[in-house]
């Protein structure tokens, strides 16, 4: 007798452990390592949505950083366009090389943009926001282990 409530108790046993096994799992997380985002995905999720005093100080910038560029010879970056999260001025067929050297022609009239912003050359287009962090490039800085 027993020698049958010992069987049956170790046959119970594995019924007793599999749900406490599985609640544990589901608590601390599976047991998987998180992901961690792209750089992708973090450069497409590192805009701050403008307050009102930022939006007027970005648009004032764009807007002086713009009569400057077409001064310079790029009469074909369009007008300054604002969105919740960044200021963008297309210039559709120019690589962000010329664009570069468009916005380093303007720097000693224009001067830096405001404080903690980013402005930005992209193939076809300049963008300016405020970044939620600062992001390096990884090609330009080698990986790192943390």
């Amino acid at each position: 007798m027993v020698r049958l409530r010992r069987l049956a108790l170790y046959a119970a046993l594995p019924l007793v452990a599999a749900p406490a096994v599985v609640a544990w799992r589901v608590v601390h997380g599976g047991g998987d390592a998180p992901t961690r985002p792209t750089y992708e995905q973090l450069v497409a999720k590192n805009y701050r949505v403008l307050t009102g005093t930022q939006s007027r100080a970005l648009v004032s910038f764009a807007a002086t950083l713009h009569a400057c560029l077409v001064t310079h010879g790029g009469t074909a970056v369009a007008w300054p366009v604002a969105s919740a999260t960044r200021i963008t001025m297309r210039a559709p067929g120019r690589s962000a090389r010329e664009l570069v050297r468009l916005l380093t022609s303007c720097d000693p009239a224009v001067g830096p943009p405001p404080a903690k912003s980013s402005l930005q050359a992209r193939a076809g287009e300049i963008v300016l926001y405020l970044p939620k962090q600062c992001l390096l490039d990884p090609a330009q800085v080698g990986t790192t282990q943390s």
